[in-house]
């Protein structure tokens, strides 16, 4: 709603009722004071659009008083009645005061409509403007609270989302695992030495902990490898080596084809392969071989040695090793080799047997 509500000060009664005679047909609330602090007080109680004041008054005079309008009330818009012979002191005050407008008495009745139009419409505009601001400030209070709320919120989901992930991973692993491993701890040791191994070749820990992750999974396709040949305490006969290299690609598929599972699916098929390119399923050589596979390579050749298998009793930790110095090269990326050695000669990574 318009403001509209305007305060004349004069000293001078007659001056008053002469301006409310000229605003008479106006849609102006007028009110009235005789001196400055009696114009505070309405101001105090009212609120007022637009205060028109005399320059000389008793006690306060104009300039003084609407100087301290503008301190108090800094939206309501002051205009000085000044006489011609006061003219150029009053505009040095104006400035001063930073005052909207001045008139001179004996006023022009059109000039001091017009004047009082354009100060009601200034007021009324700084108002809004303010307003508009305030309701600008507090929707982006709210909306921040909101976008703070939906950020936890996605923060929780998505932390939940992540959760539900890994255990599905993990217990898909783990079922992969079962009739291959008495303990079902294969893929957490799998996943600590590939995530060492991936440190120790200087890779970032969000990468070492992304490949460890998805290292869980290299076996996965084991899920559709018959018992009697995971189980089987004697050598594979030919059949039966060609059902088993069939886990890798099938490993592959099982993961689909989702850009989340890229590494894991890279593991899956590619974990057999030789740096030689004597390996399976595809007797990729070298740099060809993706470098997660060639990680966990290293790390499921080094837990299936030093952990019993229905096929073979668990090496000792040296025999190991060394069996293994002899295969860097050949069967395992040299570098990889070497970063794996590393962890072992200098301590950090314990074995656990």
């Amino acid at each position: 709603m318009k403001n509209q509500s305007l305060l004349i000060v004069d000293d001078e009664v007659n001056v008053i009722k002469s301006l409310k005679r000229l605003l008479l047909n106006e849609d102006y609330t007028i009110y009235s004071a005789n001196s400055g602090a009696e114009g505070l007080e309405l101001l105090e109680n009212n609120v007022i659009g637009v205060v028109m004041s005399d320059q000389r008054m008793p006690e306060m005079d104009g300039i003084t008083f609407l100087e301290s309008v503008r301190q108090r009330y800094p939206y309501t818009v002051r205009i000085i009645l000044t006489a011609h012979a006061s003219l150029d002191s009053a505009i040095a005050a104006i400035r001063h005061a930073r005052l909207y407008d001045y008139l001179i008495k004996p006023w022009s009745e059109n000039v001091l409509l017009n004047t009082l139009a354009k100060a009601f419409e200034y007021h009324n505009l700084i108002v809004d403007k303010k307003r508009l601001e305030q309701k600008v400030h507090e929707q982006n209070d709210e909306l921040k609270h909101i976008n703070t709320n939906l950020e936890a919120m996605v923060s929780q989901r998505t932390e939940q989302l992540q959760e539900a992930v890994e255990e599905g991973i993990l217990m898909l692993a783990t079922a992969a695992e079962a009739n291959d491993d008495d303990t079902g701890d294969h893929v957490k040791r799998i996943q600590s030495l590939t995530q060492a191994i991936c440190i120790e070749l200087g890779m970032t820990s969000a990468k070492a902990e992304e490949i460890g992750f998805f290292s869980m999974m290299h076996d996965v396709g084991k899920i559709h490898t018959p018992d009697s040949i995971l189980k089987k305490p004697g050598s594979l006969d030919a059949e039966e080596w060609k059902i088993m290299k069939d886990h890798s690609a099938a490993g592959e598929l099982i993961l689909g084809n989702k850009p989340f599972y890229k590494i894991a699916r890279e593991i899956a098929r590619s974990h057999h392969e030789r740096w030689d390119g004597k390996g399976y399923p595809d007797g990729l050589k070298g740099d060809a071989i993706p470098l997660p596979a060639r990680i966990v390579n290293v790390a499921d050749v080094f837990d299936a040695l030093t952990h019993k298998r229905v096929y073979k009793p668990a090496w000792p930790v040296a025999q190991a090793l060394d069996e293994m110095r002899k295969m860097s090269g050949e069967n395992f990326d040299p570098d990889v080799a070497n970063a794996f050695f590393a962890l072992i000669d200098t301590g950090k990574f314990k074995v656990s047997e």
